[in-house]
């Protein structure tokens, strides 16, 4: 029997104009970002993999990243990074984990959830032993349930090539991205969509609602009436929206005076520090220990 069951969010992907400003940005913030990677990937099952003219740099963790992404080249941006950007800069992306594709491609097929398939994507990866070809599947959920970005799930096939010990070794101590927050204009329609997404039931944390994964982190829905509440003084982009990501850091006082010594503006979102989206590429970055 195939395995249904995700346990994570494997990685967030924010779309950028600048990767030089954002690489700049998440370094003054004391993260080590991968080398650049270029992207190559098949849209429909069956077809053959090819250049998409976007690659990425990324904030490794032990088994979750934040993704950034642009275009290779500014003269020849590519089409869906030019999408991303036409909505706005920052977060598109929820990729979710999973063992087995297939499976669960099947379990939304028996409820009625519309998706790609599952297709292939690579892209090219420095490691110690010289550039690799790091292998993906994923399967995407109907662009037309999920306003709120590119929804999908994927199946690391090369896993020692993306998750690297180097590369999760951050100045700042952060040790993984331990939530993802999605800001919902029907907060109970979306409570009932990722509950079908991730065959899990939400729980109830002070009005929002939270979706825990069995490996690592959760997902947290908010609704756009208590946006400027949970997550103050900063930029929203268009609702419903992927508008912000936590980071797990050991020390949340020396990450603020990293934070203050570095220029940003630093806020308090309950518990968390927050560092607004118009200084941090689009995403709403918060910190917590």
């Amino acid at each position: 029997m195939q395995q249904t069951s995700i346990d994570s969010v494997n990685h967030v992907g924010i779309a950028v104009r600048d990767l030089a400003e954002a690489t700049r940005i998440f370094e003054a913030m004391g993260f080590q970002l991968t080398p650049y990677s270029p992207h190559s990937g098949a849209f429909k099952p069956g077809e053959p993999v090819r250049p998409l003219d976007s690659g990425n740099r990324c904030l490794m963790f032990g088994s979750t990243y934040l993704e950034i992404l642009a275009s290779e080249r500014a003269d020849k941006p590519a089409a869906r990074i030019e999408a991303f950007l036409a909505r706005h800069q920052g977060a598109h992306i929820v990729c979710f984990n999973a063992a087995s594709l297939a499976g669960i491609d099947e379990r939304f097929a028996r409820v009625g959830l519309k998706t790609s398939g599952v297709i292939p994507l690579q892209r090219e990866i420095d490691t110690p032993d010289g550039v690799r070809t790091a292998k993906f599947e994923r399967v995407q959920f109907a662009p037309e349930d999920s306003p709120e970005g590119y929804v999908q799930v994927a199946r690391h096939l090369t896993p020692q090539y993306i998750y690297q010990p180097r590369y999760a070794a951050h100045p700042n101590g952060c040790d993984g991205l331990v939530d993802t927050i999605v800001v919902a204009d029907d907060l109970a329609h979306f409570v009932q969509k990722y509950a079908h997404y991730l065959d899990a039931q939400a729980v109830l944390d002070d009005g929002a609602w939270r979706f825990d994964f069995p490996l690592i982190g959760r997902l947290t829905l908010i609704a756009a009436r208590d946006a400027r509440r949970r997550l103050p003084g900063t930029l929203m982009p268009p609702i419903p929206c992927v508008a912000a990501v936590s980071f797990r850091v050991p020390d949340l006082a020396a990450q603020r005076a990293r934070l203050v010594a570095a220029g940003f503006t630093v806020r308090e979102a309950g518990v968390r520090l927050l560092v607004p989206a118009e200084e941090a590429a689009g995403l709403i970055v918060l910190f917590e220990s």
